[in-house]
Order: structure tokens, then sequence, then C-alpha cells
């Protein structure tokens, strides 16, 4: 056996059996450990109540898309489950900003942009309802996409502002369920 080895690691095994054992030492190594992927923090609360989301920005009508794609992020978590009222703690959001940026211009008209990139900014903080006292505050989410409008600006806008809304609710979970 040792002969076995002393041949394999000198070069004599083809390098592709080389590369598979030591994937193998290493998968053996960090099986042995005892990482394991995800949170098993447990939460200091196991039902949240959604605030009310105030708007702050000029973006009409955002409040019930924003608030349905963060109660559906939220109640895909096995930990927590949202309610109406009586939760252990309290989720607030506000819209902070909402902007709306040139990335690129048609060839022929430097005036006319194809492409726009929207970005939404939220404040989140969580309430503990039996204290009194906050878990977190005003804690800012940053998300960003990029619209491509071509001859009539403005007209991906409204399309695009459900994927800034899944994307933010994704965030505000892994915030709001990560912090243990």
């Amino acid at each position: 056996m040792k002969n076995f080895l002393q041949r394999f690691f000198r070069g004599n095994a083809p390098r592709a059996a080389r590369s598979a054992l030591w994937a193998g030492t290493l998968l053996a190594v960090v099986s042995a450990c005892s990482y394991s992927l995800g949170n098993r923090g447990e939460l200091p609360f196991s039902t949240i109540e959604i605030a009310p989301i105030v708007n702050e920005a000029d973006l009409p009508q955002a409040q019930a898309t924003l608030a349905r794609e963060i109660a559906d992020a939220l109640n895909r978590e096995p930990k927590l489950s949202t309610v109406i009222d009586r939760g252990d703690a309290e989720l607030e959001i506000v819209i902070s900003d909402y902007r709306r940026s040139i990335s690129s211009t048609a060839s022929r008209d430097s005036v006319l942009a194809s492409t726009q990139n929207l970005t939404l900014v939220l404040k989140c903080s969580l309430l503990n309802k039996r204290t009194g006292k906050y878990y977190f505050r005003n804690r800012s989410i940053s998300v960003s996409t990029e619209v491509y409008t071509g001859q009539a600006p403005g007209l991906g806008e409204p399309q695009s502002f459900p994927v800034l809304s899944r994307e933010a609710a994704r965030k505000v979970r892994d915030l709001v369920t990560n912090v243990w």
C-alpha cells in the first residue's frame, strides 16, 4: 500500500485521479466538522406583524405590492409566521427613496434614455412587542435593477417594480431571520 501511495503522489497517476482523491479527502475533513449550512439560531420571536408600510418616496401605490411580497417571503421561513395583530415582534418599513438614473442613451439621440437604473431604498425596524425595545432600528436595504426603455422612456418601469419588490422582500426576510 505504501508503494502504491508513493507512486500515486509522484505523478504516475493521472491528474484527474489525484484531483478526485484530494477532493474526497477535503470532503471527508469538512464533513467531519460540525459546520452545517443555513441558520440554526433560534429566533426570540415566533410571530411577526407587518406594520403598514410608510411611503416617503415618489412611488404611488407601492405599499401593497411590497407588503404582499414581504409577507410571502416571511411566511416561507419555517421558524416564523406572520399575524395581523398580537405578534411577538412588529416589522416597520419605510420606503425612504426611489431613484431613476440614466444608464445609457440611444446612439442616435443623446437625450433619449434607453436604459434606466431603478433603485429602491427601505428603512427597516424590528420592535419587540413584549418589551417595547427595538431589536434593530432604521436598517437600510437597497435594491436595484436595470430597465430597458427603448423608444418609450418610463414604459418598463411599472413592470420592473415587482422585481424590485421580490428582491427587497428577500433582503428584509434575511435581515429579520439571520440576525440571530
